[in-house]
């Protein structure tokens, strides 16, 4: 959940001030969220380029065996083909030649030594050249495999060192939820971000052509209290005043906040442009979607599935749920809201019941 500008803590409020401590820890937690997705990237490409090795391996075991296959059927010729030339050693090849009792018979003997001779050194050329295929198409696809699971363990590995980081530091988050001056630190710096989106989305809605706004109002207002969720799931928090069962401070709500699977898709309530995908301070990778004057905005996402100025359709798949951000407690969810010229609206009033 965001802690957002509407804050009153019940203590001293000179202890908002705090001190730089929390500021370098939503930095870190930024730049672990950034390092966590690249990984997720990474090992995506490597399941695909494991996919590819593996399929390879597969045909290339396919070609060893097919190889097999033709050799075993030329097995009946290269019996042939043996005795032939057991008889040529038994009784001599200059015997053999020059046994003949007149020239065309010698002529035939020595195009059939000929033949004999050089299909022995094709099969041969044969055989080899099949027996070097498989033994090479085996190699290669193994030691592709061999390596390509190598890196998927290094990777996974180095993503679970990330991920177990990562908590240790919403962990430490957390302890620092119960210092006032800390709280009002992460408070200031989350509101100072908050800001920063109200005012790229105002702008971006005063400049939106009048016609433009107002079909859009239409359809949307048309769409209050049928909306679909866009997760399934808890909710976790619902819109308006929360107060922070550590330290007391109260806190408004801007949105609602679901629990849900990790990596379960979230979608778009109604049809509209995406107008931001990618990472926010504080509300880790987000994606908005502007419906005219009205706007949704999705976020502590894992990966996005939208990019900027991409049209979408109700129902469609903008990303998947994961704990990017301030997410409490580092818990997969999704934060939600409904703006109208900026403002939050309650999404209840607009989601069906």
């Amino acid at each position: 959940m965001l802690a957002v500008a509407a804050l009153v803590l019940l203590t001293n409020p000179a202890s908002a001030q705090g001190d730089g401590a929390a500021r370098e820890l939503l930095a870190e937690i930024e730049a672990y969220d950034t390092q966590i997705l690249a990984l997720d990237a990474q090992l995506g490409t490597l399941e695909t380029t494991l996919a590819a090795a593996e399929a390879a391996r597969t045909a290339k075991l396919e070609e060893a065996k097919s190889a097999a296959g033709k050799v075993s059927q030329r097995a009946s010729g290269a019996r042939a083909l043996l005795r032939s030339l057991y008889r040529i050693r038994r009784f001599g090849m200059l015997r053999l030649l020059f046994g003949a009792d007149d020239p065309v018979e010698l002529r035939r003997r020595a195009s059939y030594l000929t033949a004999v001779l050089a299909s022995d050194e094709d099969q041969t050329a044969e055989f080899a050249r099949l027996a070097a295929e498989k033994t090479a198409t085996a190699k290669a696809a193994e030691e592709a495999n061999a390596a390509t699971r190598a890196l998927r363990d290094q990777l996974t590995t180095q993503r679970t060192g990330l991920d177990a980081e990562r908590k240790r530091r919403v962990s430490l988050l957390r302890e620092i939820r119960g210092q006032p001056s800390l709280v009002g630190r992460v408070i200031t710096e989350t509101a100072t971000a908050r800001e920063a989106l109200d005012s790229s989305v105002r702008a971006r809605e005063g400049s939106m052509p009048a016609s433009q706004a107002v079909t859009s109002n239409v359809d949307f207002r048309s769409l209050r209290g049928r909306l679909p969720k866009p997760v399934s799931g808890q909710v976790l928090h619902g819109f308006g005043p929360v107060v922070d069962a550590t330290t007391g401070a109260r806190t408004n709500n801007p949105g609602i906040d679901w629990q849900a699977q990790p990596g379960s898709s979230f979608r778009a309530v109604a049809a509209g442009e995406v107008t931001r995908a990618g990472y926010v301070r504080g509300y880790g990778q987000m994606v908005m979607v502007q419906h005219g004057n009205f706007s949704t905005l999705y976020a502590h996402a894992n990966g996005l599935r939208v990019f900027v100025g991409q049209s979408v359709a109700a129902g469609d798949a903008l990303g998947t749920v994961g704990t990017t951000g301030l997410a409490e407690d580092g818990e997969p969810q999704l934060h939600f809201e409904i703006r109208y010229n900026g403002t939050p609206q309650d999404p209840t009033e607009w989601l069906a019941r």
